[in-house]
């Protein structure tokens, strides 16, 4: 990890990214720079066919404390600006989602605002106990966004939910793990505990996870209908590939299979 942005990006081992949001001085909270950067970061990610898994998690023990409200206050009064600006986080919010590859938020301290929106937007989150989510729109005179809303009652339940928004109460790690917003609660590093619980997926055939991922989140959304063809062709795909053969001569083999993604 080098350099100076806001957005780094490194390699654990084979297969697995991490992204680092690095604004600790505000607690990762997120200017248009950084959510341009974000964005970019995982779209060259989901490029890289050797991306298996990607971690998000920021620097400094903050995940994010969601938008630079500073920066945004900058340009709430200029609606060319602020459009510009409102366009940025949902391209970033677009590029996480969109990921092929299982996404994982590595939390510790604030996830809160456009921060928890982020969190909600990775396929699972592991957090520290010192892990806090919020979104606090109610507290600040502003409205949390519908499709966020959504996210936030299937994540965390509908009662969690409006209890959240209603009050812009923060939640601790024990809380958000009780309501299934936490997939797991540990002790030491988050990001190696995320490592260490994405890495069976990255062993596991890239096709399957991209197609499960699609069903999975279309399922959620109520659009199985919607991406019904786009799984079937995956499935042909997969069916053709040779990481089908692969599984198979794995399984006859008695042997962990190698898969390519091809």
């Amino acid at each position: 990890m080098a350099g100076k942005s806001s957005i780094l990006v490194e390699r654990h081992g084979e297969g697995v990214a991490v992204v680092t949001i690095n604004r600790p001085h505000k607690r990762n909270a997120l200017d248009m720079a950084a959510w341009r950067d974000l964005g970019d970061a995982f779209h060259s990610l989901n490029a890289d066919p050797t991306v298996r898994a990607i971690v998000l998690t920021g620097a400094g023990g903050a995940f994010c404390a969601g938008d630079d409200i500073q920066a945004f206050a900058s340009v709430k009064d200029k609606p060319a600006e602020r459009q510009k600006y409102w366009d940025t986080i949902m391209e970033a919010y677009a590029q996480v989602t969109g990921s092929k590859v299982p996404v994982i938020a590595a939390v510790s301290g604030p996830c809160v605002g456009g921060g928890c929106t982020l969190a909600l937007r990775a396929d699972f989150r592991i957090a520290d106990r010192t892990a806090r989510f919020g979104a606090p729109p109610a507290k600040l005179g502003l409205v949390y966004p519908a499709d966020s809303t959504q996210l936030l009652v299937l994540i965390a339940g509908y009662t969690m939910a409006k209890h959240m928004l209603y009050t812009g109460d923060i939640v601790d790690a024990r809380a958000a793990e009780t309501c299934g917003m936490v997939s797991r609660v540990v002790d030491g590093s988050v990001v190696d505990a995320a490592i260490e619980y994405v890495r069976p997926m990255t062993e596991n055939a890239p096709i399957s996870i991209e197609a499960a991922k699609i069903a999975c989140d279309a399922a959620m959304g109520g659009r199985a209908r919607e991406v019904a063809d786009q799984v079937h062709q995956l499935s042909l795909k997969a069916d053709a590939s040779e990481d089908y053969r692969e599984g198979v001569r794995a399984f006859f083999e008695k042997r962990r299979p190698r898969f390519t993604g091809r």
